[in-house]
């Protein structure tokens, strides 16, 4: 029998470090990994987050501070404690605009991949090997990463030093010489937080001082051709579905997305969550008939226009590939809901 831990041997692990490179993984992990599932894995591919994800995130930013924090009578203090380092917090007060989405005005600076869901909204601009990400997220998510950034360095504490992100106060950390984030005020229910890697401190703090926030028309007419606006999804949801056999039931999933990639995932991801819902319910049932009806729709996905796009570059079709094959063997796949992002 594994003993257990006492409550000196926990608050003696070093979490606090773990705690904030789990966060970091979250964000850049092309799925949820499903019991069963594993997606092959490609570098530099299109990942596609779904909201067990950001649900995961809010998980451990709401756990117990001095079971995350870690290391014992010399740590730093949990937030409110006697001992820790205390951050000037920004406060510059908000201009009067739609604090949706950052965009960026500065020359040589692309977009190269964006995604919006409630709550949470990415952009990266790239200029040669320069690198550019920038959230805007929720806003009773932030004390919790100023935490984990305050202690990128564990077990010492920064409190940030001041700086202008978009017109405001925000507070910067170091990751190396080369590689900055920087986590402004909380306006409107969200806050932005914008990494920079691939140039100095002082080159990163006057590119994000070019940031400026707008709303989602004015994101949109910021992005390149190739992005899907408001006006043009419809059509392309349409489009994407053309050679895809639809649940009699299915209804469009009302993505935002402007990413095509991601936009993808929406629609495909939608379309197999039903057919695989379907075949569970089937088994479970003893509706043979129904049951292979959803195995069949399944089995055409290899075929799907959309997912042979998005294989050039991501790692989403082969997970609906793998499940179609659970289903073909008659098999439900475990975890198939996390590995899709299903509702």
């Amino acid at each position: 029998m594994t003993p257990r831990l006492t409550d000196d041997e926990v608050s003696g692990l070093p979490l606090a470090t773990a705690r904030a490179e789990l966060l970091e993984e979250i964000m850049s992990t092309p799925l949820s990994e499903p019991t069963e599932i594993q997606p092959a894995t490609r570098s530099r591919r299109h990942w596609s987050v779904p909201l067990a994800a950001a649900a995961a995130v809010a998980a451990l930013v709401a756990a117990p501070t001095y079971l995350l924090a870690g290391g014992g009578a010399d740590a730093p203090t949990p937030a409110g404690g006697a001992g820790r380092t205390a951050a000037t917090e920004p406060t510059t007060p908000p201009v009067a605009t739609a604090h949706e989405w950052l965009v960026l005005d500065a020359a040589g600076w692309q977009v190269v991949y964006s995604s919006g869901a409630e709550g949470w909204h990415e952009v990266q601009y790239e200029n040669g090997d320069q690198r550019l990400d920038i959230s805007v997220v929720a806003a009773e998510l932030r004390d919790g990463y100023v935490e984990d950034r305050q202690r990128l360095d564990y077990p010492d504490v920064d409190p940030g030093t001041p700086v202008q992100l978009a017109g405001a106060d925000a507070l910067m950390w170091p990751y190396s010489a080369d590689d900055h984030t920087a986590i402004g005020v909380a306006v409107q229910g969200v806050y932005p937080e914008a990494r920079g890697a691939g140039m100095g401190r002082e080159a990163y703090v006057e590119l994000i001082g070019q940031l400026r926030w707008t709303d989602q028309s004015g994101f949109e007419a910021s992005l390149p051709d190739t992005s899907v606006t408001g006006s043009e999804r419809e059509d392309v949801v349409d489009e994407m579905l053309r050679d895809v056999p639809v649940p009699p039931s299915w209804e469009a999933p009302g993505s935002t997305e402007t990413d095509r990639y991601q936009l993808g995932a929406a629609v495909a991801g939608s379309v197999s969550c039903q057919w695989i819902d379907e075949f569970a319910r089937a088994t479970r049932s003893g509706d043979q008939a129904a049951a292979a009806r959803a195995a069949e729709a399944m089995s055409t996905s290899r075929d799907w226009a959309i997912l042979q796009e998005m294989d050039a570059t991501g790692d989403y079709p082969d997970v609906v590939w793998e499940l179609a094959d659970e289903l073909a063997a008659g098999h439900v796949p475990q975890g198939y809901s996390q590995a899709l992002g299903c509702p």
